[in-house]
């Protein structure tokens, strides 16, 4: 719609600008009483709630149980062959507490300091689609937190999610219990905890329910996981072998006849070049959006130079160091790495100190490592982005959960100090980003970065 020759939605970026020049201190002062000072306040007010009606249960041993997604083969699905007899029999059911008692001395958190990829480590289950695009949003601060309604690990056992279902356009809540799937030794069958962390346990059973069991999880598309949990526009190239091009695709949801969607991807007429396409991966990695890879079809039992067939990998980091360019990328299995030039092991690393510098390279056999860009598109088929949304909402109160009293109030202290004094606030209000499209960087974007 057009207004005096200019485009309304320009008109409103123009006066959302003008806006935030006028009123920038009060605009700054009320987000930061909502995120940490009333967040604080809720964080209090809510135990005191769990404490007065859930307290009784707790000390009776009556904990929460999703009658929805039950401890048995309906919400494990088809599993390996196994029948529902089997399944039951060999499933055994623990809660979050028993899981990282044998990792942890100061007992389950829902989060444990930092958020890193590192907390994510994948088990019997092909989901490396789905950890991957976990680790994508474990590198950006506050993304996870965003998920979670529920904010801290508590005794019932009772956790509340949210969940982007895009054919509806909106924001869906799910409850999950912390009742966990695991094998005869005790430990996880499908995400492990690396330490004791609970949050990517509990993510993983929020998708099974949302999807449907656990075992539908086996297998599916990193970018429709971006979707579900960010609730952003997402969109993947293919490498064309053939012609060297990379081909834009989004993905859209087509309704099935019995009820439900099937996800498939539509062709645009975007094609880059190799130079183009790692200057849109230095672009939106600038802007902090998120970016994965998969290596296409294959078994993922083999490896060429440790590039695991059929599988997804995060991407890290993308950077442009003198002439090299470099991708940083993660295995969600949180071992197995790349083996050729500019691995852990690569006489590249001492042979141009300059970069090593410059990345702050130290190896570390963490599933993490760092590829040449024409390495990648040799193993790599195709690549997905998730244009990332952000604002505020990236600003998340730290609870502290090793300190559970005083924590909420540190968490307070520390997040004014350093939305304040080390300019998160200004960050937030000013460079904040949405899109709703691919944006093609500027020809110089990769000399630039």
């Amino acid at each position: 719609m057009e207004q005096g020759g200019k485009p309304a939605s320009d008109k409103t970026a123009y006066w959302k600008c003008i806006g935030k020049a006028l009123f920038w201190p009060v605009i700054l002062l009320l987000q930061a009483i909502k995120i940490y000072l009333l967040g604080c306040i809720f964080v209090y007010a809510s135990r005191i709630g769990r404490g007065l009606l859930c307290g009784l249960c707790v000390c009776c041993s009556i904990t929460y149980k999703d009658k929805s997604f039950p401890h048995n083969h309906t919400s494990i699905g088809e599993w390996k062959g196994k029948s529902p007899e089997e399944i039951d029999r060999e499933v055994q059911w623990r809660r979050l507490g028993e899981v990282v008692a044998a990792s942890s001395r100061t007992g389950a958190k829902l989060f444990a300091g930092a958020i890193e990829p590192s907390d994510i480590c994948q088990g019997q289950l092909g989901d490396c689609w789905l950890l991957s695009a976990l680790a994508c949003l474990a590198n950006q601060e506050g993304a996870v937190q965003q998920v979670f309604l529920t904010k801290e690990y508590n005794e019932y056992g009772k956790y509340r999610l949210r969940l982007y279902d895009a054919p509806k356009e909106a924001w869906v809540t799910l409850t999950v219990d912390d009742w966990i799937p695991c094998g005869s030794n005790g430990q996880p069958l499908f995400a492990k905890p690396n330490g004791d962390e609970a949050w990517v346990l509990l993510l993983e059973k929020a998708m099974a329910k949302f999807k449907g069991s656990y075992a539908k999880l086996d297998g599916g598309v990193m970018m429709w996981a971006l979707e579900c949990l960010t609730g952003d526009h997402v969109f993947r190239f293919n490498l064309n072998r053939k012609t060297g091009k990379w081909e834009r695709c989004e993905l859209v949801h087509h309704p099935k006849p019995e009820g439900g969607y099937d996800i498939r991807l539509r062709p645009t007429d975007d094609v880059l070049d190799s130079d183009e396409m790692f200057a849109s991966m230095l672009f939106y990695n600038r802007k902090r959006s998120f970016i994965s890879a998969s290596t296409g079809g294959g078994d993922d039992t083999k490896a060429v130079n440790g590039i695991v067939q059929g599988h997804a990998y995060t991407i890290c980091n993308v950077k442009l160091v003198d002439r090299f360019q470099l991708v940083q990328l993660r295995n969600p299995w949180g071992t197995f790495e790349w083996t050729g030039d500019w691995s852990d092991r690569s006489p590249l690393w001492e042979q141009f100190v300059k970069v090593k510098r410059a990345l702050n390279f130290k190896p570390a056999d963490d599933g993490t490592f760092w590829m040449e860009w024409k390495d990648v598109y040799t193993y790599y088929q195709s690549i997905d982005f998730c244009v990332r949304t952000t604002g505020f909402e990236d600003i998340a109160l730290d609870l502290h959960e090793e300190r559970p009293c005083s924590g909420p109030m540190l968490g307070c202290l520390e997040g004014c100090f350093r939305y304040w004094f080390c300019c998160l606030g200004v960050r937030a209000l000013f460079f904040s980003h949405k899109a709703r499209r691919f944006e093609r960087p500027e020809p110089s974007g990769c000399a630039a970065c």
